[in-house]
Protein backbone atom coordinates (compact mmCIF):
# COMPACT_ATOMS: atom_id res chain seq x y z
CA UNK A 1 0.00 0.00 0.00
CA UNK A 2 1.35 3.90 -1.05
CA UNK A 3 1.82 5.80 1.81
CA UNK A 4 -0.52 8.90 2.00
CA UNK A 5 2.26 11.50 3.10
CA UNK A 6 -0.58 12.96 5.71
CA UNK A 7 0.14 9.24 7.27
CA UNK A 8 3.66 9.99 8.06
CA UNK A 9 4.09 10.79 11.57
CA UNK A 10 8.15 11.73 11.81
CA UNK A 11 10.03 11.19 14.56
CA UNK A 12 10.00 14.56 16.72
CA UNK A 13 13.04 16.72 15.77
CA UNK A 14 12.92 15.43 12.08
CA UNK A 15 10.01 17.20 10.62
CA UNK A 16 11.93 19.98 8.84
CA UNK A 17 14.03 16.31 7.15
CA UNK A 18 10.85 14.97 5.98
CA UNK A 19 9.25 17.66 4.69
CA UNK A 20 12.11 18.39 3.06
CA UNK A 21 12.72 14.89 1.04
CA UNK A 22 8.96 15.47 0.16
CA UNK A 23 9.90 18.54 -1.78
CA UNK A 24 11.81 18.16 -5.22
CA UNK A 25 13.00 20.45 -8.01
CA UNK A 26 12.36 20.30 -11.77
CA UNK A 27 15.08 17.22 -12.11
CA UNK A 28 13.15 15.20 -9.19
CA UNK A 29 15.68 15.81 -6.53
CA UNK A 30 15.11 17.27 -3.04
CA UNK A 31 15.88 20.94 -2.73
CA UNK A 32 19.75 20.81 -3.24
CA UNK A 33 21.03 23.81 -1.53
CA UNK A 34 19.13 23.20 1.98
CA UNK A 35 20.73 19.60 1.89
CA UNK A 36 23.93 20.38 0.75
CA UNK A 37 24.05 23.65 3.70
CA UNK A 38 22.73 20.62 6.04
CA UNK A 39 25.20 17.95 4.98
CA UNK A 40 28.39 20.32 4.53
CA UNK A 41 28.07 21.89 8.52
CA UNK A 42 30.72 20.48 10.76
CA UNK A 43 32.28 21.74 14.03
CA UNK A 44 36.24 21.21 13.93
CA UNK A 45 36.85 20.64 18.14
CA UNK A 46 40.08 22.08 19.44
CA UNK A 47 42.90 19.08 18.82
CA UNK A 48 40.65 17.54 15.82
CA UNK A 49 42.60 17.91 12.50
CA UNK A 50 40.85 17.22 8.52
CA UNK A 51 44.19 16.90 6.32
CA UNK A 52 43.78 16.12 2.28
CA UNK A 53 45.88 14.48 0.53
CA UNK A 54 46.33 12.69 -3.12
CA UNK A 55 47.06 9.05 -3.56
CA UNK A 56 48.35 7.27 -6.80
CA UNK A 57 44.76 6.41 -8.78
CA UNK A 58 43.61 2.98 -10.56
CA UNK A 59 45.24 4.50 -14.02
CA UNK A 60 48.28 6.33 -15.00
CA UNK A 61 48.30 9.80 -14.12
CA UNK A 62 45.63 9.65 -12.03
CA UNK A 63 45.11 10.56 -8.39
CA UNK A 64 42.52 9.76 -5.63
CA UNK A 65 41.95 12.61 -3.19
CA UNK A 66 41.38 11.72 0.44
CA UNK A 67 40.11 13.67 3.45
CA UNK A 68 42.27 12.31 6.67
CA UNK A 69 40.41 12.87 10.36
CA UNK A 70 42.02 12.66 13.39
CA UNK A 71 40.32 13.30 16.77
CA UNK A 72 42.00 14.84 19.60
CA UNK A 73 42.98 11.77 21.64
CA UNK A 74 43.68 9.47 18.73
CA UNK A 75 44.47 5.90 19.70
CA UNK A 76 48.10 5.18 19.23
CA UNK A 77 48.68 3.14 16.27
CA UNK A 78 45.28 3.91 15.48
CA UNK A 79 42.72 1.15 13.79
CA UNK A 80 41.66 2.93 10.43
CA UNK A 81 38.25 3.76 9.08
CA UNK A 82 37.46 3.85 5.15
CA UNK A 83 34.46 6.50 4.54
CA UNK A 84 32.72 6.16 1.04
CA UNK A 85 30.45 9.12 0.74
CA UNK A 86 26.64 8.88 -0.88
CA UNK A 87 25.20 11.22 -3.15
CA UNK A 88 23.18 8.39 -5.52
CA UNK A 89 26.42 7.43 -7.13
CA UNK A 90 25.81 10.83 -9.63
CA UNK A 91 26.62 13.26 -6.75
CA UNK A 92 28.36 14.50 -3.89
CA UNK A 93 31.70 14.61 -1.93
CA UNK A 94 33.91 14.36 0.88
CA UNK A 95 32.52 17.44 2.26
CA UNK A 96 28.95 16.05 2.58
CA UNK A 97 30.47 13.54 5.13
CA UNK A 98 32.79 15.68 7.13
CA UNK A 99 30.85 16.21 9.99
CA UNK A 100 29.99 12.00 9.59
CA UNK A 101 33.57 11.48 9.66
CA UNK A 102 34.44 13.61 12.61
CA UNK A 103 31.90 12.26 14.70
CA UNK A 104 33.44 8.88 13.86
CA UNK A 105 36.82 9.30 14.71
CA UNK A 106 35.91 11.87 17.96
CA UNK A 107 33.31 8.68 19.24
CA UNK A 108 35.57 5.96 18.42
CA UNK A 109 39.39 7.38 18.73
CA UNK A 110 40.19 5.74 15.49
CA UNK A 111 42.02 7.35 12.07
CA UNK A 112 38.80 8.03 9.93
CA UNK A 113 40.01 8.89 5.64
CA UNK A 114 36.80 9.67 3.41
CA UNK A 115 37.76 9.06 -0.25
CA UNK A 116 36.85 11.31 -3.16
CA UNK A 117 35.90 8.21 -5.88
CA UNK A 118 34.89 9.24 -9.24
CA UNK A 119 31.02 9.94 -9.56
CA UNK A 120 28.84 8.37 -12.24
CA UNK A 121 27.85 10.02 -15.20
CA UNK A 122 28.40 10.09 -19.24
CA UNK A 123 32.11 9.18 -19.16
CA UNK A 124 32.54 7.34 -15.72
CA UNK A 125 30.03 4.20 -14.55
CA UNK A 126 30.97 0.48 -13.08
CA UNK A 127 33.38 -0.47 -12.10
CA UNK A 128 35.54 3.11 -11.75
CA UNK A 129 33.87 4.60 -8.23
CA UNK A 130 34.01 0.99 -6.94
CA UNK A 131 37.91 0.88 -8.02
CA UNK A 132 38.93 3.89 -6.60
CA UNK A 133 37.13 2.56 -3.29
CA UNK A 134 39.37 -0.60 -3.51
CA UNK A 135 42.51 1.88 -4.10
CA UNK A 136 42.19 3.75 -1.53
CA UNK A 137 41.59 0.82 0.64
CA UNK A 138 44.75 -1.12 -0.45
CA UNK A 139 46.91 2.37 0.05
CA UNK A 140 45.48 2.30 3.12
CA UNK A 141 46.48 -1.15 4.32
CA UNK A 142 50.01 -0.43 2.84
CA UNK A 143 50.44 3.50 3.79
CA UNK A 144 48.37 3.79 7.22
CA UNK A 145 51.77 3.86 9.65
CA UNK A 146 52.55 6.89 7.24
CA UNK A 147 49.24 8.64 8.75
CA UNK A 148 49.37 7.51 12.49
CA UNK A 149 47.49 4.35 11.64
CA UNK A 150 47.62 0.70 11.94
CA UNK A 151 46.90 -1.01 7.88
CA UNK A 152 45.98 -4.37 9.69
CA UNK A 153 42.87 -3.14 11.21
CA UNK A 154 40.22 -1.71 8.40
CA UNK A 155 36.94 -1.12 8.52
CA UNK A 156 34.27 0.08 5.93
CA UNK A 157 31.74 2.89 6.56
CA UNK A 158 29.06 3.73 4.02
CA UNK A 159 26.29 5.99 3.51
CA UNK A 160 23.91 5.82 0.81
CA UNK A 161 24.95 4.99 -2.46
CA UNK A 162 28.60 4.45 -0.52
CA UNK A 163 26.98 2.30 1.50
CA UNK A 164 26.20 -0.06 -1.77
CA UNK A 165 29.72 0.48 -2.62
CA UNK A 166 31.25 -0.64 0.68
CA UNK A 167 28.94 -3.63 0.38
CA UNK A 168 30.81 -4.15 -3.04
CA UNK A 169 33.75 -3.50 -2.00
CA UNK A 170 33.76 -6.20 0.66
CA UNK A 171 32.32 -8.62 -1.77
CA UNK A 172 35.10 -7.37 -4.05
CA UNK A 173 38.15 -8.05 -1.82
CA UNK A 174 36.72 -11.07 -0.55
CA UNK A 175 36.77 -12.85 -4.10
CA UNK A 176 40.45 -11.54 -4.47
CA UNK A 177 41.72 -13.08 -1.61
CA UNK A 178 42.52 -9.58 -0.03
CA UNK A 179 42.75 -8.20 3.70
CA UNK A 180 39.48 -8.40 5.48
CA UNK A 181 37.00 -5.58 6.63
CA UNK A 182 37.11 -5.83 10.68
CA UNK A 183 33.49 -4.04 10.21
CA UNK A 184 31.04 -3.27 7.37
CA UNK A 185 28.67 -0.38 8.24
CA UNK A 186 25.71 -0.27 5.68
CA UNK A 187 23.86 3.32 6.48
CA UNK A 188 20.67 3.18 4.27
CA UNK A 189 22.66 1.39 1.73
CA UNK A 190 21.49 1.29 -2.25
CA UNK A 191 21.73 -2.55 -2.98
CA UNK A 192 19.52 -3.59 -5.22
CA UNK A 193 17.16 -2.61 -8.21
CA UNK A 194 14.51 -4.73 -7.77
CA UNK A 195 10.96 -3.61 -6.98
CA UNK A 196 9.94 -3.77 -3.19
CA UNK A 197 7.20 -2.78 -0.40
CA UNK A 198 9.40 -0.03 0.38
CA UNK A 199 10.12 1.73 -2.53
CA UNK A 200 6.32 1.26 -3.61
CA UNK A 201 5.14 3.29 0.01
CA UNK A 202 7.97 5.76 0.14
CA UNK A 203 9.03 6.34 -3.72
CA UNK A 204 8.33 9.89 -3.06
CA UNK A 205 10.58 10.21 -0.58
CA UNK A 206 14.41 10.77 -1.55
CA UNK A 207 13.90 11.79 -5.26
CA UNK A 208 12.86 8.36 -6.19
CA UNK A 209 9.58 8.79 -8.08
CA UNK A 210 12.09 9.86 -11.43
CA UNK A 211 12.62 8.30 -14.90
CA UNK A 212 14.58 4.99 -14.78
CA UNK A 213 17.40 5.87 -16.74
CA UNK A 214 17.92 9.38 -14.05
CA UNK A 215 18.08 7.23 -10.77
CA UNK A 216 21.71 6.97 -9.72
CA UNK A 217 22.05 3.16 -9.76
CA UNK A 218 20.63 2.46 -13.28
CA UNK A 219 23.04 5.05 -14.14
CA UNK A 220 26.43 3.48 -12.07
CA UNK A 221 25.55 0.30 -12.98
CA UNK A 222 25.12 0.56 -16.52
CA UNK A 223 21.45 -0.73 -16.56
CA UNK A 224 20.41 2.75 -19.08
CA UNK A 225 22.93 0.81 -21.09
CA UNK A 226 21.17 -2.35 -21.16
CA UNK A 227 24.07 -4.04 -19.19
CA UNK A 228 23.40 -6.67 -16.49
CA UNK A 229 24.45 -5.29 -13.68
CA UNK A 230 27.37 -7.06 -11.54
CA UNK A 231 26.64 -8.41 -7.86
CA UNK A 232 30.10 -5.72 -7.11
CA UNK A 233 27.58 -2.66 -8.27
CA UNK A 234 24.23 -4.42 -6.77
CA UNK A 235 25.20 -6.57 -3.94
CA UNK A 236 22.17 -8.39 -3.30
CA UNK A 237 22.17 -10.14 -6.31
CA UNK A 238 25.14 -11.96 -4.92
CA UNK A 239 23.90 -15.51 -4.40
CA UNK A 240 26.61 -16.16 -1.74
CA UNK A 241 27.40 -14.30 0.98
CA UNK A 242 29.74 -16.96 2.83
CA UNK A 243 32.91 -15.44 3.77
CA UNK A 244 32.56 -12.16 4.80
CA UNK A 245 33.23 -10.03 7.75
CA UNK A 246 31.19 -8.69 10.38
CA UNK A 247 28.35 -6.27 9.29
CA UNK A 248 26.26 -3.51 10.34
CA UNK A 249 23.09 -2.23 8.58
CA UNK A 250 21.25 0.91 9.43
CA UNK A 251 17.45 1.13 7.67
CA UNK A 252 15.40 4.09 7.63
CA UNK A 253 11.43 3.16 8.47
CA UNK A 254 10.31 6.01 5.76
CA UNK A 255 12.91 5.04 3.23
CA UNK A 256 12.80 3.65 -0.01
CA UNK A 257 16.33 1.39 0.42
CA UNK A 258 14.90 0.12 3.62
CA UNK A 259 13.91 -3.38 2.66
CA UNK A 260 16.57 -3.73 0.62
CA UNK A 261 18.92 -3.19 3.13
CA UNK A 262 16.86 -5.32 5.81
CA UNK A 263 16.65 -8.24 3.37
CA UNK A 264 20.67 -8.08 3.05
CA UNK A 265 21.29 -8.13 6.83
CA UNK A 266 19.09 -11.21 7.13
CA UNK A 267 20.42 -13.10 4.52
CA UNK A 268 24.27 -12.28 6.13
CA UNK A 269 22.71 -13.67 9.36
CA UNK A 270 21.10 -16.95 7.36
CA UNK A 271 25.19 -17.65 6.18
CA UNK A 272 26.33 -17.40 9.69
CA UNK A 273 27.59 -13.97 9.10
CA UNK A 274 27.97 -11.42 12.22
CA UNK A 275 25.12 -8.81 11.42
CA UNK A 276 23.92 -5.87 13.43
CA UNK A 277 20.84 -4.41 12.35
CA UNK A 278 19.49 -1.12 13.51
CA UNK A 279 15.60 0.05 11.67
CA UNK A 280 15.26 3.81 12.81
CA UNK A 281 11.44 4.48 13.06
CA UNK A 282 9.62 7.16 11.57
CA UNK A 283 12.69 8.71 9.74
CA UNK A 284 13.80 8.37 6.17
CA UNK A 285 16.62 8.61 4.11
CA UNK A 286 19.39 10.54 5.00
CA UNK A 287 18.51 10.92 8.51
CA UNK A 288 21.71 10.99 10.40
CA UNK A 289 22.15 14.31 7.92
CA UNK A 290 19.78 15.61 11.24
CA UNK A 291 22.04 16.81 14.41
CA UNK A 292 19.73 15.20 16.92
CA UNK A 293 19.86 13.16 20.04
CA UNK A 294 18.73 9.60 18.04
CA UNK A 295 21.23 10.37 15.19
CA UNK A 296 24.47 10.94 17.72
CA UNK A 297 23.36 8.27 19.21
CA UNK A 298 23.52 5.97 16.34
CA UNK A 299 27.04 7.93 15.72
CA UNK A 300 28.27 6.57 19.04
CA UNK A 301 26.86 3.27 18.30
CA UNK A 302 28.66 2.77 15.33
CA UNK A 303 31.73 3.88 16.56
CA UNK A 304 31.15 1.63 19.67
CA UNK A 305 30.82 -1.49 17.04
CA UNK A 306 34.16 -0.34 15.20
CA UNK A 307 35.68 -0.66 19.01
CA UNK A 308 34.66 -3.93 19.71
CA UNK A 309 35.84 -5.68 16.14
CA UNK A 310 39.07 -3.53 16.25
CA UNK A 311 39.68 -5.65 20.24
CA UNK A 312 39.78 -2.17 21.45
CA UNK A 313 37.54 -1.34 25.16
CA UNK A 314 34.41 -0.57 24.33
CA UNK A 315 33.60 3.04 26.00
CA UNK A 316 29.79 4.10 27.58
CA UNK A 317 27.85 4.82 24.65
Amino acid sequence: MRICHRELKPYPGYEAHVTMMLQTDRNGTVPIDELQRMLRSYELREGESMEDISIPGVHEGQTIALRIFRPAEMIPNAPVILDVHGGGFTRGSVAIDNDRCLKLARYSGCLVASVEYRLAGETVSFPEPLLDCHRAYLWLSENAASLGGDGTRLGLHGTSAGGGLCAGLALYLRDRGEPTPALTVLNCPTLDNVPSTSKHQFGSLAHWDVPYPQIGYVQYAGMNRGITPSYYALPNKCEDLRGLGPHLIVTAEYDPLRDEGLAYGLRLLETGIPCEMFSAPRVTHGFCAVDHPLSRWLHRGIAASFRREFGLEITEI
